[in-house]
């Protein structure tokens, strides 16, 4: 969900309890700012963390007229909010450059999580209708990507992949890292090549226990190196653009120092996801039991508006913390106390001082 981040950082959270106030009075929901389509199951790789447990493409999923009518032009309808593209690994659909010209004759504006592979092949595609953001997965030095990936050479096309977004002048690639207990130590080993990519930003994320990370309780990082990571990103903003993605919550008053904006989770709030069959869903979780409908048996726009007032409606402290990552709470594992201790930041910033003094 990085990128949903980024998208959706303008919306700060007074401005959202600001908004939702007054739509709340006036009887009505405001559109989206992002929905972020599961384009695909289909992936080549079997990433540990994967919530999707990619691999082969689901029977169902939407076909090309089903997104041109079900997803787009509802999008259009909803005032064009950004389309986030994810998989599984999108740039698989064989219809993929169909998809993006669909999107650019109905002027919406597009971004894309992928792990590279399939850029070069699809160069044409991108420089006729570049997206405004691409995130490209960077899960440690290259050894260390090869092995998570499963596949020999995974580091170097993603790498070959940032480089050729950027000559062909996406607004903005980011390094999308996903940290886990195997790659958490890794992060000062990675900074080289981050550094290296030409990526304009590196996004932290943090492994969630649904899909696959759920059934392997080792993956998760622990409570030491959740405040090594947050320490370790708040120095490197002092030279590189680095952000804890959604993932990690919110750090409060100490958010300046994590991120550039400040923490709301937009699940069902700001942002949606719909899955590769349809299903309108708060983040991207696969239970289905979350889900609002699916939008082969009723108009996004009426899921939208109708659906999610459990997020729309939540205080900070429940289930449903704005202030919270949802997928992180949903499975009782929020990690804000662990990676965000006050006294050990107030400490740091006093040192700060008084060296600068």
């Amino acid at each position: 969900m990085g990128l949903l981040g980024r998208i959706l950082g303008a919306a700060t959270t007074r401005v959202w309890r600001a908004e939702q106030q007054l739509m709340q009075r006036l009887g009505l929901v405001a559109p989206p700012v992002a929905i972020q389509w599961i384009a695909t199951n289909a992936c080549e790789l079997e990433c540990p963390h994967c919530y999707s447990r990619a691999g082969r493409r689901l029977v169902g999923e939407l076909d090309l007229d089903e997104a041109r009518t079900l997803l787009l032009d509802e999008l259009v309808a909803l005032d064009r909010p950004e389309l986030v593209l994810a998989g599984g690994e999108p740039l698989l659909r064989p219809d993929f450059a169909e998809l993006i010209e669909a999107l650019a004759e109905r002027g919406l504006g597009w971004s894309l999580h992928t792990h590279g592979a399939r850029v070069p092949a699809l160069r044409r595609v991108f420089e006729r209708w570049p997206p405004d953001m691409v995130a490209v997965s960077f899960d440690g030095p290259p050894a260390e990507h090869d092995r998570f990936r499963g596949r020999p050479g995974s580091f170097a096309r993603a790498m070959e992949a940032i480089a050729i977004l950027r000559e062909i002048g996406v607004r903005e690639v980011v390094a999308g890292t996903t940290v886990h207990r195997g790659n958490a130590d890794l992060l000062d080993r990675m900074l080289p090549h981050f550094l290296a990519s030409g990526a304009q930003a590196w996004g932290l994320h943090l492994v969630t226990p649904e899909g696959r990370a759920g059934e392997q309780t080792g993956i998760r990082p622990s409570a030491a190196q959740l405040r090594r990571v947050a320490a370790f990103a708040r120095r490197a903003r002092a030279f590189i653009r680095v952000e804890l993605d959604n993932e990690w919550g919110s750090a409060g008053e100490l958010d300046p120092l994590h991120r550039d904006s400040s923490f709301l989770c937009g699940a069902g709030r700001i942002s949606a996801v719909v899955s590769a069959t349809g299903e309108l869903m708060p983040c991207t979780t696969t239970d289905r039991r979350e889900s609002a409908g699916s939008i082969r048996e009723r108009a996004l726009g009426d899921l939208w508006r109708q659906g999610f007032a459990a997020f729309r409606n939540a205080k900070p402290g429940g289930d449903k913390d704005p202030l919270d990552c949802w997928l992180q709470t949903r499975n009782g594992c929020s990690c804000r106390a662990s990676a965000f201790d006050p006294v050990d930041v107030e400490a740091r910033l006093r040192a700060l001082a008084e060296a600068a003094s």
